[in-house]
C-alpha cells in the first residue's frame, strides 16, 4: 500500500493547476490524511497500478501525459471510465469500494455532473472549494463512511474488494488475495451440514447448502464463479429469495466490509473471489439423503482433483 508504514488514509489527487494541489495538501493534512498528486492521466493510470489509495480526488480538465501542456476534458473523462473499469466492485451498501470525488471549476453545468455520476463518480464538488453550499471535507468524510473506510485499518480489505475481478483460475483469484476461506464439512444433524468461513462455524439448512454447492461448482469448474438465478433455482424474473436466505445465515459470520456474494445487476450471482474455497468433505457429502447435493459434491471435488 502507498501509506503502508502509516496509519493514515491517502488520497490520489489528479490535478494540474498547483495552487489547487497546494489547497488540497492544507486541507487534507488538517484532517490527518496524506496524499499523491500527479497532473496527468497517463501518471495517475501507472500509480494505480504500482500502489493503492483510499480515495481519488479527480479533476475533469488534466494532463493527457506528464509531456502535454493543454490540460483536456476527455483526458480526466477517459481516466474517470478506466479507474471505474479496474475498481467496479460495491460494498453490500451498494457502495464503490473505491470512491472518486470529480473536482471542476465546470461543476454547476449539470450535463457535466450528470455525466461524471453516470460514468463511475461518488460525488461532485466545485472549484474553488470554499463556494458556499459545499465542504470537500465533508464530502471526503461522506465517501469514507459510504465505502466502509471511516478506520484506516478497513483500507487494505475493502481495496482488494474493489479491484477488478479478472483472471479466476479455478478457486483462486489472481488480482486479489484471498481474504477467508470456506469450508463444508458434511456432518449433518437435524437436517443441517457443517460449514466453516474463516475462523467461524455455522450450519446450513439443506436447501441453502444446495445453493452454496452450486456457487461453488461454479467457481471451481467455470473458473469465473457466475450462476444465473435460473440455474440457482428461481422460477421467474423478479429477484432471487434463495440468494438473500443463503447471505443471512452466513454474512453474520464475516468481517464487516466483506460481503458474501456479488450480483452483476443482470440475474447472476457468485461467492466473492476474496473468499477462498478450502475443504468439501466429500466423504461425508456423498452419503447425503438428498441427491442433488451428493451430486454437486461429486462435480465440484472432480474439478478440484482435476485442476490438481
Amino acid at each position: 500500500m502507498v501509506n503502508g508504514k502509516r496509519n493514515r488514509h491517502v488520497a490520489l489527487v489528479v490535478e494540474d493547476h498547483q495552487g489547487v494541489v497546494d489547497d488540497l495538501a492544507e486541507r487534507l493534512h488538517l484532517l490527518g490524511h496524506d496524499m499523491v498528486a500527479v497532473p496527468s492521466q497517463e501518471e495517475a493510470l501507472a500509480l494505480l497500478e504500482a500502489g493503492q489509495f483510499c480515495y481519488i480526488l479527480l479533476d475533469l480538465q488534466i494532463l493527457v501525459t506528464s509531456n502535454t501542456r493543454i490540460p483536456r476534458l476527455e483526458a480526466g473523462q477517459s481516466l474517470l471510465r478506466s479507474i471505474r473499469e479496474q475498481y467496479p466492485a460495491r460494498n453490500k451498501q451498494d457502495r464503490h469500494c473505491l470512491q472518486i470525488i470529480v473536482m471542476s471549476g465546470f461543476a454547476k453545468e449539470m450535463p457535466d455532473a450528470v455525466w461524471c455520476l453516470q460514468n463511475g463518480a461518488d460525488d461532485f464538488i466545485a472549484k474553488p472549494f470554499d463556494t458556499p453550499g459545499q465542504s470537500i471535507t465533508a464530502k471526503i468524510g461522506e465517501c469514507l463512511q459510504r465505502s466502509s473506510r471511516t478506520s484506516h485499518a478497513m483500507c487494505p480489505i475493502v481495496m482488494e474488494l474493489g479491484k477488478k475481478k479478472s483472471g479466476i483460475v479455478k478457486n483462486q483469484v489472481s488480482a486479489a488475495r484471498p481474504l477467508l476461506q470456506l469450508s463444508i464439512l458434511g456432518g449433518a444433524q437435524w437436517k443441517r451440514t457443517g460449514v466453516i468461513i474463516g475462523d467461524k462455524e455455522l450450519t446450513l439448512p439443506d436447501f441453502q447448502l444446495v445453493l452454496l454447492l452450486k456457487l461453488v461448482a461454479a467457481r471451481v469448474v467455470s473458473g469465473h464463479g457466475w450462476v444465473h438465478k435460473i440455474s440457482l433455482g428461481s422460477k421467474d424474473d423478479a429477484g432471487f429469495k434463495g440468494i438473500a436466505y443463503l447471505n443471512s445465515s452466513i454474512q453474520p459470520f464475516l468481517p464487516d466490509g466483506i460481503p458474501f456474494y456479488e450480483n452483476d445487476k443482470q440475474g447472476s450471482y457468485r461467492i466473492n473471489p476474496c473468499i477462498a474455497i478450502g475443504k468439501i468433505d466429500h466423504e461425508v457429502l456423498v452419503r447425503h439423503r438428498i441427491s442433488e447435493i451428493r451430486n454437486l459434491s461429486s462435480e465440484i471435488t472432480g474439478a478440484l482433483a482435476a485442476d490438481g
